[in-house]
């Protein structure tokens, strides 16, 4: 466990990510952001949205966008419906 902290903490992917801009949080949430708005829909299923972002953002994998989703629903930008799909904050 040690090791995975100690890995993260060295890649500080909250503010910034020089060496990998697209790896930094905001730059993750905001191309999550982008997607969402796009949608037609109210609310999407996690992995549709993931296939929709993939589209644009094809160097950042599912668990740097699962991290991404995290950032959001910390901050209070997107919530789950009762079915788990992802929709944004009014």
């Amino acid at each position: 466990m040690d090791s995975l902290i100690a890995k993260y903490w060295k890649d500080p992917m909250i503010i910034s990510n020089l060496s990998a801009p697209y790896k930094s949080l905001y730059v993750i949430g905001a191309n999550i952001l982008f997607v969402l708005r796009s949608l037609e829909n109210m609310s999407v299923d996690p992995l549709e949205l993931f296939e929709k972002f993939k589209i644009s953002n094809e160097n950042v994998s599912l668990a740097y966008f699962n991290f991404g989703l995290d950032w959001l629903y910390m901050v209070g930008a997107i919530e789950l419906t009762e079915s788990g799909d992802i929709k944004l904050c009014s």
